[in-house]
């Protein structure tokens, strides 16, 4: 049995033994993931932007106000915003399942082989010459299961995503796998093991905050690193309980 410690410690002689490429892998990852290193600013006024809107309201008659609160105004806006929406979805989800996808099971992958010895970068695209079409399928399905399981009131989407966590991991090791026998033999992995992997993510919330004090920095150079090679760590553990090290697709069916 796996306990946080063990997983822990050989994920940072791990990472720490390939530094400066653990970091490059694991910004790739963050942005994938859409993590955010920093607390962000961006959609915030400056100070002289503040100052350039007052003093644009301040001169503005009752005419020009009425102007811009008429209702042609607001259906303006919320045809504007609903168009905005459907462009960005009409590029982020291809893009999400054709190309971050991939990427995702190239980074697992890279964290997996990095427990054994310094893993090239070349790694995180090892989705693109391996079965690729198959995995895409299959990372696309596993988004939508868990998207449409967290539709019941979040929590059972939550635990099939724990459920389903180690297909990414599956895929990156074992290109002749199927579907189903990735979901199923996911799904064994993680039977008894939901429950500690939660408090093993419980456990990096004060490096987490630690990271936001430091507006991101401890993220990127140690915290999020760190994570993702303790992760691989666990699969690896995991995997090493199912039949020593020898999987045997068809009894997980």
């Amino acid at each position: 049995m796996w306990n946080r410690k063990d997983l822990k410690e050989r994920a940072k002689i791990a990472f720490k033994a390939n530094y400066w490429k653990c970091i490059l892998v694991a910004i790739i990852m963050s942005l994938i993931l859409g993590g955010d290193f920093s607390p962000s600013v961006s959609n915030h006024y400056d100070a002289q932007d503040i100052e350039n809107l007052v003093e644009q309201n301040t001169m503005m008659s009752p005419v020009d106000i009425r102007d811009y609160s008429t209702p042609e105004m607001f259906v303006f806006l919320a045809v504007f915003v609903i168009v905005v929406v459907l462009i960005v979805c009409a590029i982020a989800i291809p893009l999400s399942i054709f190309l971050l996808n991939p990427l995702i099971i190239g980074c697992r992958r890279y964290f997996t082989l990095n427990l054994y010895g310094p893993a090239q970068i070349k790694e995180i695209g090892y989705c693109f010459d391996t079965k690729y079409l198959q995995n895409v399928k299959i990372m696309f399905f596993k988004d939508l299961f868990t998207f449409l399981w967290s539709l019941l009131f979040i929590i059972p989407g939550i635990i099939k995503s724990y459920e389903y966590r180690m297909i990414p991991y599956i895929l990156a090791e074992h290109d002749e796998i199927t579907m189903d026998e990735a979901f199923a033999l996911s799904k064994k992995m993680m039977d008894g093991n939901k429950w500690a992997a939660f408090v093993l993510d419980l456990s990096f919330l004060g490096w987490h905050i630690l990271s936001a004090f430091t507006f991101g920095i401890l993220g990127i150079f140690y915290v999020s690193p760190y994570v993702y090679q303790t992760e691989a760590a666990l699969y690896d553990s995991l995997k090493q309980i199912e039949n020593n090290n020898v999987i045997d697709y068809n009894s997980t069916l």
